[in-house]
């Protein structure tokens, strides 16, 4: 794993993936509503609705049985959380923070998100992926939910997990004393902590580049938003001239960001051209972040777009574990089965209209590109 991460890599765990909003979401909230010391919660994405309203309830509940909770929310990100959800929270003695508030007079400075996904009860069971708290999520609603993934842990490695949700609170709120994190062993497994700070330590990227360069098998990558960078691409190339199975699991035509889809379309032929295998998930959203590389995985909040990669806050549990990686490959293979494929030849044969938008939103992603690249070379000393 890349070296200079702030996280050891911790044995004594247990690890398990949740797919799918109809999984994912009903853990969550058991988890909450067995709390017996406190919660813990760090979110990006929270809007107001029904799903947003029995996370409320669950919280709510553990304050009423005197379970102090904690809620770390980024300000962007939880701009549809209406006044009155707020105001509830806080009567109820939920303690709320938002993490770097945007505002016109420092517009640079609010670039910088805060897009981690972070779940902790009473120090002995924590939650990261990509899932957030908005009725994209409800069963039942006219259009598929989302689909998602998220990684339940418990063992050592929560303590660290803790450390980091508390430097985030630390800087936007008051201190909070929460008691210690059990670190009683609860399985076998070992992984770590791998995050994304402020300014150039982008450790997820590190380790995702140094574990593509290294596969000898295979490097298979399910990203919402794919806005992956040069360095990315020319690693993914030399894998695929490697003869490494390079393949790239990415939303289809339902997504929430028409604009960042469509920019994504701008890399496809260069992909395809060098072997690289592409299939665009049909039923529903694709919103999970999952990273297979031979027998590593990285799983978390960390998109491979500009944003997860260069600027934002971002965390992901990464992991060397065989049982792990074979679940992920599960995940991989079904989910490969409700795609479609891109081919080089169908590529080549796509609508005049099509390659217009790709050029357009593919040029604006160009010069996104070229300020974040200018942004962190004035950051090097």
């Amino acid at each position: 794993m890349a070296a200079h991460n702030p996280f050891p890599v911790r044995g004594g765990n247990s690890f398990r993936l949740l797919t799918g909003a109809d999984t994912l979401i009903p853990a969550m909230e058991e988890a909450i509503r067995s709390a017996r010391r406190y919660v813990l919660l760090e979110q990006y994405l929270v809007s107001s609705g029904a799903m947003t309203d029995s996370f409320m309830d669950a919280l709510i509940a553990c304050t009423q049985r005197k379970v102090p909770v904690y809620m770390l929310l980024d300000h962007f990100g939880s701009r549809e959380l209406s006044s009155a959800d707020r105001r509830r929270l806080r009567n109820a003695g939920v303690s709320l923070a938002f993490y770097n508030p945007a505002h016109l007079t420092h517009f640079l400075r609010g670039l910088t998100r805060n897009h981690g996904k972070i779940l902790l009860i009473d120090g002995e069971l924590a939650f990261t992926g990509g899932a957030g708290i908005s009725d994209d999520y409800q069963i039942g609603n006219m259009q598929q939910p989302w689909f998602d993934i998220v990684v339940e842990m418990r063992g050592p490695i929560v303590g660290d997990w803790q450390r980091l949700f508390m430097r985030s609170w630390q800087r936007w709120a008051d201190p909070i004393d929460v008691p210690p994190v059990a670190s009683r062993e609860a399985g076998e497994q070992r992984g770590r902590v791998a995050v994304s700070l402020r300014g150039l330590k982008k450790f997820v990227r590190r380790s995702l580049l140094l574990r593509i360069g290294h596969a000898s098998d295979h490097v298979w990558l399910a990203t919402a938003y794919w806005l992956p960078g040069r360095t990315m691409l020319r690693a993914l190339r030399s894998a695929s001239r490697r003869g490494v199975d390079v393949r790239l699991l990415l939303p289809g035509p339902i997504n929430d960001h028409p604009t960042v889809y469509h920019a994504g379309h701008r890399y496809y032929h260069y992909l395809l051209r060098n072997g690289i295998r592409i299939f665009e998930y049909q039923p529903a959203f694709m919103h999970a972040k999952l990273y297979v590389c031979d027998r590593w995985l990285s799983v978390g909040s960390c998109n491979m777009d500009r944003w997860g990669l260069r600027w934002n806050l971002e965390a992901n549990l990464e992991s060397n574990d065989v049982a792990l990686c074979a679940e992920a490959e599960g995940f991989f293979s079904a989910t490969f089965e409700q795609s479609t494929e891109i081919t080089l030849e169908a590529w080549r044969e796509r609508p005049v209209a099509n390659r217009l938008r790709e050029w357009l939103f593919g040029y604006i992603d160009l010069i996104i590109e070229r300020f974040g690249v200018n942004r962190e070379m004035r950051k090097k000393p």
